[in-house]
Formats: C-alpha cells, structure tokens, sequence
C-alpha cells in the first residue's frame, strides 16, 4: 500500500486533494493531509504516517511556500514531492525549482493512482501522462492524457481527508460540483488555457448525471454536519434543461439550502430560472461582473456580457427573493481610473448585495497576462514569485493612478454597501496606501464573507485571525 501525504497551509477544504484521495483509497492506497504553516507543525504527522511521498495542491501565490516546505521535507526525511493544481498546470517551468520533484498538470486522479501503482510494485512511473519532472539535466513534461468523458465513473470526493478541520471552524458550508470546464472564453481566467491544453483530448465541458449528482447530496448530508450547499462550478446549471430536472430532485430528496454560481446573461435569458433556483433552495448566488465598463469588459476581458443584462438578472434575482455577491476586478489592463468607478457605480445601480473586488493578478497561463505584457504593463523583470498570497494587496502592473486603484480597492465595498460615503472615498484614495485602509478593508470584507456564504461568526472570526497574516499581509 503506497501512502501520499497532502501538506496544506490554509484551513480549508479543497475538491482536488479529496477527489484523488478517493481515487487512491478505492485501488487500495492510503492517503491522508496535514494543516500547517511551519516544519515543525508537519514533523510528526510525516514521522507517524511515513509517506512514499508528500503532495501540495497549490495556486500562483501559494506556490513559493509549497516549494520552500517540499525542499525541507525532502532535505530532512529524503522524501520525494510531487505538485499539482493551478500553478504548476499552467507554469510548468516550476519543474526547474530544486526543491521540486514531480508536477501533475491538469486532472490528477489517473495520474496520481498510477504513480501510487508504480511505488508499490517498486517501478519507474516517469513515463506515466500529465507528468513533469528532471532528469540528467533535462525538463521532462509528459502528454496529457484524454479527459475522462464520464465524470460519474470518479468515486465521490474522500470528505473525511479534511476531518482535522473538525476542531478548527464551522463547518457547515460544503463543497459539491456537478461539472468541470467552462465554455466561456474570459481571458483573465484559466479555463480558456486548461481547454487549450487540452485540445484534442476529449470533451471538455462534462457534467454529471442527475441522479449521480443527488446522491453525493445526500451521502454528504448524512456523513458530515453540513447544513447548506455550495456548488463550486465554474457555471452551475449551464444546460437548463438540465438544472430544471435538478432542482426538481434537489427539492425533493435534499430539500437544503444552497449557493451557486451563475452568468447574468443567462438568469437573463429566462425569466424562469432565478425562481426556480428560489424554489429549490437558493438563498444567494454569486455572478461576475468584473468591469462597469462594458468595452472593457468584452473587448479586453471577452467575458460577453452587457450593461443590459446585468441589470435584467439583478432586478430577476431581488423579485425571486435571492441575495447576491457580484466579482469585480480592478488594476486591469487599459482601465483608466474612470472605469474602476464605473465599477463601483454599476453594483450601486444593481444594489449589489454582497460586492466583492479584487486587484487584477497577473497568472501565469492566461490571455490577459501576456495582454498585460505586451502592452507594457508588467516588464520583462516580472516573476512570479512576486505574485502576492491575495488578490487584494497591490497591483503588480504598471498603470496610472496605481495609488488610487490600490486605494479604492480598499473602500469598494463600503462605498457599493454605503453609497453616501462615495465622495468621501473619492478623496480618501488619494491619500497614500496604509495599514487603516487595508484594516478597513479587512473589517467589512469579513462582515460581507460571513453573510454571503452563511457562516458562523465566531468560527469565521477565529479562521480570520488565525490566517490573516498569511492571506491579506504581505511577508
């Protein structure tokens, strides 16, 4: 029995490691994954559990500490790492770090399944698809392998990998999905990347049967605390046809509350579909608009979507009786100061419920990054492991009124939620970036955290403290 051993430093619970941990278990394998931030915080587990290997699933951001903390395991116990996720799928030049053994890119749970099959019959697994490694001084990276076409052939995500978040918050919010991929084509987002990468290799956009779907549902209801739904795809319910016959199950054998995400232009399109989503269970969904400036949005970001129907979805959603949380950029590419405003005023307009904004960060694998570049925004000196742990810090292009940017970054929120304090903010952010600004800033992002996704005050509150330094503090 081979063992793989997640190492995480955030208190939450992500899909990827839990899907390949069922994927190991179901063919015999153990697996298991530690919380921590220091060496010390992982000794013990590694010495109780000895892994054949650890594994980090990592994003831009996160990737430094990962490597930093591979390179010390590997120093001291002489175990090897492998990476997977975001970052190393779409940077795979991370293979060059000598802290780093193996990358996964793209879907893991093929891959991580051979590699364990491998380990135990003591055999080489270098030539096993979707990975990349060194060897004699080269830069290995493997052919992807075909995507799986049936996402019901995977077992259900492994839930009790994260049971030792038991003792650290509120639990009550879970994570289901009911597809993978995304048929838009937003530059600034991976997925038009991830399609890319994997032309040619099978159907991209899957979704899962309804019944298969409902039954996860179910078993998590019954296995676990949870209380409300969150389903984390990229779009929720793409295919009406689908989502309606859904939602009808949903309501009858589930019958809890949920969040998902959505397009405005399609709740827009059908006047049905916001009160369906009512109906069933929905208390709050969230929808990206990213730029008041529907120029920018479409012809720079392409996320085709227009002043119209975001307004129609808005007005659809407040008469079903759903609360919202709207995804809004700032720091983009050709935006002038004047379209970072027409942000604000845009979720004003919409009486946004829950505003969310974040700085524009430059990911390695996205359109609107070499945009960036070739436009002159970021310079050739730019690495990525400048990139911050949040999005909500500084920006790393060079745009004018980076100050300001910065700034009302930091009072969007407040001015959409408080619309009288927009012309004193328009002041305020001409002042220097400070550490009020970002407290401020800290203080109503948490109030709208809680409300938007229904956790628990104190639980959250003590998460918040416990990861503020990691996430919104620049070390």
């Amino acid at each position: 029995m081979a063992k793989l051993l997640f190492l995480q430093n955030i208190d939450y619970e992500f899909l990827g490691p839990m899907y390949i941990s069922s994927m190991l278990k179901n063919h015999g394998h153990d697996c298991e994954l530690a919380i921590g931030q220091t060496f010390e915080d992982f000794k013990e587990r590694i010495e109780n559990f000895q892994p054949d290997l650890v594994g980090f699933s990592i994003m831009s951001g996160s990737h430094y500490w990962g490597k930093n903390m591979a390179g010390k395991v590997k120093e001291a116990y002489r175990i090897r790492n492998i990476f997977g996720g975001a970052h190393p799928t779409f940077f795979k030049d991370f293979i060059e770090e000598s802290e780093v053994d193996y990358l996964v890119r793209g879907e893991g749970e093929e891959t991580m399944k051979e590699v364990m099959d491998r380990i135990d019959q003591n055999e080489c697994f270098n030539d096993i698809p979707n990975l990349s490694y060194s060897q004699n001084n080269e830069k290995i990276h493997n052919p992807l392998r075909h995507l799986r076409p049936n996402l019901d052939d995977y077992p259900f995500p492994d839930r009790s990998l994260y049971d030792d978040l038991n003792k650290f918050g509120d639990r009550k919010v879970r994570n289901v999905i009911t597809s993978r991929g995304c048929p838009f084509h937003c530059t600034f987002c991976f997925e038009d990347a991830m399609r890319d990468m994997y032309k040619g290799k099978g159907k991209y956009v899957r979704i899962r049967g309804v019944d298969r779907a409902i039954e996860e549902c179910k078993r998590l209801l019954a296995e676990t605390n949870a209380e409300i739904i969150y389903f984390a795809d990229d779009v929720f319910g793409m295919k009406k046809r689908w989502l309606y016959e859904f939602l009808e199950v949903y309501k009858e054998e589930v019958n809890v509350e949920f969040i998902c995400l959505v397009r405005a232009d399609i709740v827009a399109s059908d006047e049905k579909y916001a009160y369906k989503l009512a109906e069933a269970g929905c208390k709050s969904v969230f929808f990206g608009i990213e730029s008041g400036n529907e120029e920018l949005r479409n012809k720079v970001l392409n996320k085709q979507l227009t002043d119209e129907q975001i307004l129609k979805a808005a007005k659809l959603l407040h008469d079903a009786g759903i609360t919202f949380r709207t995804y809004n950029i700032v720091g983009l590419p050709d935006e002038t100061i004047e379209d970072a405003f027409s942000t604000v005023e845009l979720n004003i307009k919409i009486k946004a419920d829950y505003p969310w904004c974040s700085i524009f960060s430059p990911f390695p694998g996205t359109e609107l990054t070499d945009y960036a570049f070739n436009k002159g925004y970021l310079g050739k000196e730019f690495d990525y492991d400048s990139l911050d742990k949040s999005f909500f810090l500084e920006t790393k292009l060079d745009i004018p009124h980076k100050r300001e940017i910065e700034n009302l970054q930091k009072f969007f929120q407040t001015v959409v939620l408080w619309p009288w304090t927009y012309p004193f903010v328009k002041r305020l952010i001409k002042l220097p970036p400070n550490l009020i600004f970002k407290a401020w800033f800290g203080l109503i992002y948490f109030h709208i955290y809680i409300k938007s996704e229904k956790r628990n005050f104190w639980e959250t509150f003590k998460f918040a403290i416990k990861n503020y330094k990691h996430v919104l503090v620049k070390e």
